[in-house]
């Protein structure tokens, strides 16, 4: 009888995963990925941080930013850039909201996040780090950068999250890294980036992105520099076209 038990749990997650994968392919999601909360080891900021235990599974989804947008970045942002951020930061709301939806009606919690919102200014944090997420959903690791590398795209994708109760297979971590790459290190106008991903300089950063903001007239702390930069695969995906 365990075993019956067992096999019927198994097969109610692979179950749900591929409703989960079909709905995000069909609303044109470019990464994804569902990772275990046990593996996200931190806090979450401004919530109950018990939601860990209660929604246990992550699914993290991700949009690609434009190549096209992205190649205008020179030596900072500027307000096309700013727009195309806002409106891939809109689209991943409103698909976090969609997917939460569609998994309430199966009877399940779904808890969707912002794609952008900063709780904690000082430090520069959201509800929860759509990067590490990012990570324990099997998506990437965190680059020289800073930022969340997929193997396909580099940094060229921006993300959202959704905590469930819906029981699915959570996806391998991918147990890797930028090995020699160091594109973004030179790129940096801030020097913030070290060969150490651990030493990387965040106040430099901030203080780069705080000049861009009132410099630039952009109203937002963005820069694109280093997400250009970082580009994985997608150079030799379009290198061959």
């Amino acid at each position: 009888l365990l075993l019956i038990k067992e096999r019927f749990a198994m097969n109610n997650m692979e179950e749900n995963k591929r409703f989960v994968t079909e709905w995000l392919v069909s609303q044109g999601v470019d990464v994804y990925g569902i990772g275990d909360m046990s593996l996200y080891g931190r806090e979450i900021l401004g919530l109950d941080d018990a939601l860990k235990e209660r929604l246990p599974f992550a699914i993290s989804l991700g949009l690609v930013l434009a190549k096209g947008v992205l190649d205008t970045i020179i030596d900072g942002p500027h307000l096309l850039y700013l727009h195309h951020y806002r409106q891939l930061n809109y689209r991943l709301d409103m698909l976090g909201y969609l997917l939460s939806r569609e998994i309430e009606k199966r009877g399940h919690i779904a808890l969707p996040f912002a794609a952008s919102q900063l709780i904690d200014w000082k430090n520069q944090k959201g509800h929860i780090s759509h990067k590490h997420i990012g990570v324990a959903s099997g998506l990437g690791w965190i680059g020289r950068n800073n930022l969340l590398v997929h193997p396909i795209f580099g940094s060229h994708v921006r993300y959202n999250t959704v905590l469930t109760d819906m029981p699915l297979i959570a996806d391998t971590v991918l147990n890797t890294n930028c090995g020699k790459c160091t594109n973004c290190i030179d790129k940096c106008p801030a020097g913030a980036i070290s060969n150490e991903p651990s030493e990387f300089n965040h106040m430099a950063c901030y203080d780069m992105l705080t000049y861009f903001k009132n410099k630039r007239n952009i109203g937002h702390h963005i820069c694109g520099i280093c997400v250009r930069a970082c580009m994985g695969k997608r150079l030799c995906i379009y290198s061959a076209v």
